[in-house]
């Protein structure tokens, strides 16, 4: 477990709230920024009522005691990222600024709650990346099964259904725009590959970055892609990274776990971390593992024994391994969950 207590001190009055959300993070951190007369927000939490609690008696007293609410930024489109959004924006008529590409996302998430019957299914397909059709022969331990992680799944649907979630009308970025907020100005910096249209955003008076799940400090964030899809977006995952290298900004503030005090050491390690993983890929595919499944469990086989982690890990690896197809390293057949891999 990660001391979030135990970080330097924030600059330029930089504010970090700290607000719950389900295993196996457990948490994810909303940002208050002073401009002027009022703040901006990075990131809008996860709706849980704990985070409703958290929200209106420490947040938005910050919010009212004189100093407005000018703007909202939206990291991406996951739940744990936006869900208060909305809901700022009705109290304090403040801007909400999204990427583009994530909007689309966040009104197919709203659109999939409306319409949900119960069963939770649409949620399940969601967060599985629907990989779970390569998974019905699949065997697994005790109570780590398909009942296991439709608890958590229930649990996720519940928590958006029972909480006043109003949809935000945003401003949408493409990236490398500059905001002035209150005198204080904020680059947005598209990073591609936890999501289509993932943002960070740089403070410019502080060269603090605020990278959602971009760049994080001790896991390295979920680089996955669905069934049908064909291009990976581990490649632009990876020149975003590059790109931090570059900006060199004096502190990272990411939304889990501790603050990141070197970004550009960071980023390298996690470039690494990816090179390593497209030779563990290269291994399985010469032992003669040739499916998405077999692949995934040879390289992260402690996630064989929990239906949600396989389906986790399925995604990662076959952005791994389209990734090592477009770089000439493997050869693949087949569409869907049915694709395989082989070497050349």
């Amino acid at each position: 477990m990660v001391d979030l207590t135990d970080a330097p001190e924030l600059p330029g009055g930089i504010l970090r709230f700290t607000l719950p959300m389900f295993p196996p993070l457990g948490h994810v951190h909303v940002w208050l920024i002073p401009t002027g007369n009022g703040w901006a927000m990075f990131d809008a939490g996860f709706p849980t009522p704990q985070g409703v609690d958290k929200l209106e008696t420490e947040i938005e007293p910050l919010l009212t005691d004189g100093r407005r609410l000018e703007a909202v930024f939206i990291s991406h489109y996951h739940p744990d990222h936006t869900a208060f959004a909305g809901r700022l924006q009705r109290a304090f008529g403040c801007d909400v600024y999204v990427h583009e590409a994530d909007w689309e996302r966040m009104r197919r998430m709203q659109q999939m709650r409306e319409s949900d019957d119960g069963s939770g299914d649409a949620f399940r397909r969601r967060f599985s990346s629907g990989w779970t059709e390569a998974l019905d022969d699949h065997e697994f331990e005790g109570e780590q099964s398909q009942e296991a992680g439709d608890g958590m799944f229930s649990k996720m649907r519940d928590a958006l259904k029972d909480i006043d979630l109003p949809m935000p009308e945003p401003s949408l970025l493409s990236g490398g725009e500059t905001i002035d907020i209150g005198g204080r100005e904020f680059e947005a910096i598209w990073t591609p590959g936890h999501t289509e249209g993932h943002l960070c955003v740089r403070d410019l008076d502080q060269n603090a970055l605020f990278t959602g799940d971009h760049l994080l400090g001790r896991i390295t964030p979920h680089i996955g892609m669905w069934p049908d899809q064909r291009r990976s977006p581990l490649p632009d995952f990876e020149q975003s990274l590059g790109l931090v290298q570059e900006l060199n900004a004096s502190i990272a503030l990411p939304a889990h776990e501790a603050v990141i005090e070197h970004p550009a050491e960071r980023a390298g390690e996690i470039l690494e971390h990816h090179q390593i993983r497209r030779q563990d890929m290269l291994n399985a595919v010469a032992d003669g593992n040739h499916t998405v499944r077999d692949i995934a469990i040879r390289t992260f086989p402690k996630r064989a024994k929990d239906r949600m982690q396989l389906t986790m890990a399925m995604s990662e690896t076959a952005a791994h391994l389209e990734a090592l197809v477009e770089e000439g390293e493997l050869v693949r057949s087949g569409e869907g969950v049915g694709r395989q891999y082989s070497s050349l």
